[in-house]
């Protein structure tokens, strides 16, 4: 309560992290139902269809529909995460030269490797670090999502995938708004952008399941 009290008179920022820790939590209320849905419907055909189950699995006890699992969330996955980090890359030049024209002395230096961000506060800069940020926003998380898609497609490969094919279009979204310059617009460019953080939720949720399975089988 002090501490409200304390950054209420220093601009009110107690409230400004109240908003956005409820604007996260009712993101999530608003996921959880429909991802619910899509895992309850495929265990209700995963049962429908148990006659049919020997041949739905390998020999290895692998549902055969893993592979959309491994052909999504894996393999196309990776080279759409490629094609992301591709336009920072390119940005190098062209801006660096921009940037040269501009009368930037240190253009070389400041777009070249290793640099990751470019320094400075120019508009040149500026747009380099968004495109930058959208490329690397996705590597942050993408060691978790394919670890999760992995072990939720062992039990709901359907669902998984289809968390794959989100992430796939949002990232793509996501990264584009980002590389207009204004960092909002990495949410508000499109309205597949918000659902970079569907995609976790889905493979997250899945994998609970494979979780869940596992120790009460």
């Amino acid at each position: 309560r002090n501490k409200c009290k304390s950054t209420r008179r220093s601009g009110g920022s107690c409230f400004a992290e109240v908003r956005c820790e409820m604007a996260i939590l009712g993101f999530i209320a608003k996921n959880v139902l429909p991802i619910a849905g899509l895992i309850y419907a495929e265990k209700w055909a995963l049962v429908k269809f148990a006659d049919q189950l020997p041949a739905m699995y390998t020999t290895a006890g692998i549902p055969k529909l893993f592979g959309l699992v491994v052909l999504i969330n894996g393999v196309t996955s990776g080279f759409v995460l490629l094609a992301i980090g591709f336009k920072p890359a390119a940005a190098r030049k062209t801006l660096a030269d921009k940037a040269k024209k501009d009368g930037d002395e240190h253009a070389e230096e400041r777009f070249s490797f290793p640099k990751l961000y470019a320094e400075g506060f120019s508009e040149n800069a500026h747009k380099f670090n968004c495109l930058q940020r959208g490329h690397q926003h996705a590597l942050e998380t993408y060691t978790m999502f394919v670890s999760l898609s992995l072990l939720g497609g062992l039990t709901r490969p359907v669902t998984t995938a289809l968390g794959g094919l989100i992430w796939c279009v949002s990232r793509t979204k996501y990264a584009a708004g980002y590389g207009t310059g204004d960092p909002q617009a990495r949410y508000t460019h499109s309205f597949w952008g918000r659902h970079v953080w569907t995609s976790l939720l889905i493979v997250a949720a899945t994998a609970t399941v494979t979780g869940v399975s596992l120790l009460t089988a």
